[in-house]
C-alpha cells in the first residue's frame, strides 16, 4: 500500500530541523513537506531559515510546497490529507513541525496501517502517548485502544477520511439526533463544542470533528504503549498550545520492531482516565473558547 508522509511547517525552523532529522534517522525515504504563507516580517525571516533547512537537508526526499496564500492550520491539515488521497495515497501519516518521530517510530505506523486497512472500527493511529494516565494494558501488550484521538503524529487511510466532517455544528447535531451527550465522553470537548466561535468556523482549529467523530462512530484510536512522538512544540512556540510540562513524556530508548496487532483489547477504564485528564489539562491546547 502507498502511505505518504506529510509534514506541515510554518514558522519554526529550530523545530523543523529536530522533526526533519527525526524522520531522517527512521530511513524514511520520501517526505511532502507543506510551507505556509505569512506577510509578517519577523515569520518570513524564519522562513526564510525553513527554506535553507529543507533545501540543504541530506538524506531524506523532501518535496515542497510554499503556500501562496494563508491557509492556516485548519486548512492546511485538510487540504494536505485530501490532495494525498486524491493523489492515490491509499494512507498518510501527518506530522507538525514540532512532532519528533523517535527511533523505530516509523514502523508503528507502516505496521498498523498495513495490518489494521480493514478493521473499520479503527479509525487512526497516534503515536503521542499521553503521559501518567496509569492506562490498562493486557500483559505484554504493546497497543492501546482509546476513542480518544490525539493531533500530535497521527495518521489515517483514505476511506476513514472521507468522513471527516469540516462543519463542527453538523457534527454536534448528530449527536443531539441520536440521543449522545458529549458530555459524557469528554467534557473539555464539550466546552469547545458550545463555543459559538467554534461552531461557526472562525478558530482555526480541525481537530474538534476529528475528535468527536471516533465518539460518535464507535471507533478507536491506536497508541504504542510507548509513545514513538516528542512533542517539542511545548514551549510556547505554537500558535494554540500553552506553555505547559503536563503534556511532556519521558525520554525512552524503548524501539519495539513487531507490534502484536492481533492483540487489541479495549478497557473501558481507559476510557474514564484520559476523560479525567482531559478534563483538567485538554484546554491547555486549544485557543479559549
Amino acid at each position: 500500500m502507498r502511505i505518504d508522509l506529510l509534514l506541515l511547517m510554518y514558522n519554526r525552523p529550530e523545530h523543523t530541523l529536530s522533526t526533519l532529522e527525526g524522520l531522517a534517522a527512521n530511513g524514511i525515504a520520501h517526505v511532502k513537506a507543506y510551507l505556509d504563507y505569512s506577510d509578517k516580517p519577523e515569520v518570513i525571516e524564519n522562513q526564510k531559515q525553513i527554506l535553507d533547512i529543507v533545501h540543504n537537508f541530506k538524506g531524506l526526499n523532501i518535496t515542497l510546497t510554499q503556500r501562496t496564500e494563508k491557509f492556516g492550520l485548519a486548512k492546511s491539515v485538510r487540504t494536505a490529507m485530501s490532495d494525498a488521497f486524491a493523489d492515490g495515497a491509499d494512507a498518510a501519516i501527518l506530522l507538525e513541525d514540532d512532532c519528533v518521530l523517535r527511533p523505530g517510530g516509523y514502523e508503528f505506523f507502516r505496521q498498523g496501517l498495513t495490518e489494521l486497512k480493514d478493521n473499520k472500527k479503527i479509525r487512526s493511529l497516534c503515536g503521542y502517548l499521553f503521559p501518567n494516565c496509569n492506562f490498562i494494558f493486557d500483559p505484554e501488550a504493546d497497543l492501546l485502544l482509546l476513542n480518544r484521538f490525539s493531533t500530535w503524529g497521527w495518521a489515517t487511510w483514505a476511506d476513514r477520511w472521507q468522513q471527516y466532517e469540516v462543519d463542527l455544528a453538523k457534527v454536534v447535531s448528530l449527536f443531539d439526533t441520536i440521543g449522545f451527550s458529549i458530555e459524557d465522553f469528554s467534557t473539555d470537548m464539550a466546552i469547545l463544542s458550545k463555543s459559538e466561535k467554534f461552531l461557526k468556523g472562525q478558530v482555526d482549529i480541525w481537530s474538534v470533528s476529528w475528535i468527536l467523530l471516533h465518539y460518535l462512530t464507535s471507533t478507536f484510536a491506536v497508541y504504542p504503549k510507548e509513545a514513538v512522538i516528542d512533542n517539542i512544540g511545548l514551549d510556547g512556540s505554537g500558535a494554540n498550545c500553552e506553555d505547559t510540562e503536563v503534556f511532556k513524556t519521558g525520554k525512552s530508548n524503548a524501539v519495539i520492531n513487531q507490534y502484536n496487532w492481533k492483540g487489541l483489547n479495549y478497557f473501558l477504564e481507559n476510557e474514564e482516565i484520559i476523560k479525567e485528564f482531559m478534563a483538567i489539562n485538554g484546554l491547555k491546547t486549544y485557543p479559549k473558547p
